[in-house]
C-alpha cells in the first residue's frame, strides 16, 4: 500500500515562526543591546576626560552620555579628570534587566541568549553628578599623579581593546557531535502514516506504563565544518533518527463482556521509522570573541525515511490465553513498509557555542532535518 506524501505549504508559516522565537527569546539584547548608557553631569566649568570600559571621551562639556559595557558591571570604574581638578572615580552597580525577566517568564531557556550577550543586566543607577575633589593650582603633585593615572587608564583600555581582538591566526577545523529534540523534518512523513493506518485499523495509543516520549524521534548526528574565514564555513553533516509507538483497539466496553466469555476482536498495532540525513551545510557567524561565537546556518541534502506499520488482530475472551500474534493468518494481519527519499533541509536560526581553544559546547535553535533543540560538544583543531 502506497501513501502520496506532499511538502506542507506552511513553510513560510514556520519560518516566521522561527524569527518571532528568536525575537522574543532575547528581548533584552534585541533592545537593550550589549552596552549601557551612563549619563553624567556636575558643577564643572571646563571640558572632562572620561574613560569608561566601553570607549575614551576626550575634552567634553557637561552634561554627557557615555556608554559602559554590560559584561562584569558591577563594581565598573568611570575615570574622570580635566586641566585644573581632580576628581573621585564613578563606581558602577548593577541590577537585573526587566526585558530579560520577561524573556525568562515567557520562554525560560533562551534566556541563555541575553546571558551570553551580557544583556541580562543594566546599571543600578545611570545619572550621576560630580564635583571636583581638589583644584590642581593648589597641588601640583595631584595634578602629575592625576596625569599619570590618566595615562595608566588609557594603556588599560587599550590592552582590554586587544584581549577582545581575536588572533589573525585561528583553527580551520571542527568535528560536531549532538543530539536533537522536537519535531524534525521526517515527522511529517510519519505522522501522515499513522493518522492514515489509525484510522484504518481503528487503534488508538497504547499509553504503555513508562512511554513518556511516545512516538518522538530521538536523534544523534555528526558533522564537520571547515573555516574558509572568521564568518563562513563550508561542511557537511549526517544525522541519525528513530522513533517506536504501539496501538490497540481495547476499550472498558469490550473489555467488561470479555471477562463473561464473550469473544472480542483485539487488534495491536506497532510503528517503528527510521531516518538518516546528509546535507551539505554553509555556517555564518555574527559575532566572536575568543571565547565566544553566535551563528547561523543553512543546510541542503538528501533524507532516506524508513516506515513501518504493523498490524495483526485475534478474537480472545478474558477466559482464552492470548494467543501469539505471530501465529495469526495472513487475513488477521495487515500494515505498510515503505522507504521513502526526501530533500533534506535544516535552518538554524541561531546558535552558539562557548568553550576554550579545543573543545566547546554549543547549542543551537532552529528547524528542519535536525529538530528544533540541538545541544552537543565540538572539537577544533
Amino acid at each position: 500500500m502506497k501513501l502520496i506524501y506532499q511538502l506542507p505549504n506552511h513553510i513560510c508559516s514556520v519560518i516566521a515562526l522561527l524569527l518571532l522565537t528568536v525575537l522574543y527569546s532575547s528581548c533584552a539584547t534585541i533592545i537593550s543591546g550589549t552596552s549601557a548608557k551612563i549619563q553624567i553631569d556636575g558643577a564643572v566649568d571646563e571640558h572632562v576626560n572620561i574613560v569608561t570600559s566601553k570607549n575614551v571621551y576626550r575634552d567634553i562639556s557637561l552634561p554627557t552620555t557615555v556608554e559602559v559595557k554590560r559584561r562584569s558591571l558591577d563594581g565598573q570604574h568611570i575615570q574622570i579628570s580635566s586641566e585644573n581638578y581632580a576628581f573621585s572615580d564613578i563606581v558602577l552597580r548593577k541590577s537585573n534587566n526587566p526585558w530579560s525577566i520577561l524573556s525568562a517568564a515567557l520562554y525560560g531557556v533562551p534566556l541563555i541568549v541575553d546571558l551570553m550577550t551580557n544583556a541580562a543586566s543594566e546599571p543600578a543607577q545611570d545619572h550621576f553628578f560630580i564635583t571636583p575633589d581638589a583644584s590642581r593650582s593648589q597641588a601640583d603633585s595631584l595634578y602629575r599623579a592625576d596625569s599619570l593615572r590618566w595615562a595608566e587608564a588609557e594603556r588599560e583600555f587599550l590592552r582590554q581593546i586587544q584581549t577582545r581582538q581575536l588572533p589573525q591566526r585561528y583553527k580551520r577545523h571542527e568535528i560536531r557531535g549532538s543530539v536533537g529534540f522536537g519535531e524534525c523534518q521526517a515527522s511529517h512523513d510519519k505522522d501522515k502514516m499513522i493518522s492514515t493506518y489509525k484510522d484504518y485499523f481503528d487503534v488508538t495509543n497504547a499509553f504503555e506504563c513508562g512511554d513518556i516520549f511516545g512516538d518522538a524521534f530521538a536523534q544523534a548526528g555528526i558533522e564537520y565544518h571547515y573555516r574558509l574565514n572568521r564568518k563562513w564555513e563550508i561542511g557537511m553533516l549526517v544525522n541519525w533518527g528513530v522513533s517506536n509507538d504501539n496501538y490497540d483497539t481495547s476499550n472498558d466496553f469490550d473489555y467488561y463482556y470479555s471477562s463473561y466469555g464473550y469473544p472480542h476482536l483485539y487488534g495491536y498495532a506497532n510503528e517503528h521509522c527510521n531516518f538518516f540525513v546528509f546535507a551539505p551545510s554553509v555556517r555564518y557567524t555574527w559575532y566572536e570573541t575568543p571565547g565566544i561565537r553566535s551563528y547561523s546556518r543553512i543546510a541542503l541534502g538528501t533524507m532516506r525515511h524508513h516506515l513501518k506499520f504493523d498490524y495483526a488482530n485475534y478474537y480472545w475472551s478474558a477466559y482464552d490465553p492470548l494467543p501469539d500474534i505471530s501465529t495469526q493468518k495472513p487475513e488477521q494481519t495487515g500494515g505498510v513498509e515503505m522507504i521513502k527519499w526526501r530533500m533534506a533541509y535544516q535552518l538554524t536560526a541561531i546558535g552558539a557555542s562557548i568553550g576554550g581553544n579545543s573543545f566547546n559546547f554549543f547549542g543551537e535553535l532552529g528547524y528542519g532535518s535536525l529538530g528544533i533543540i540541538r545541544l552537543g560538544v565540538g572539537f577544533v583543531f
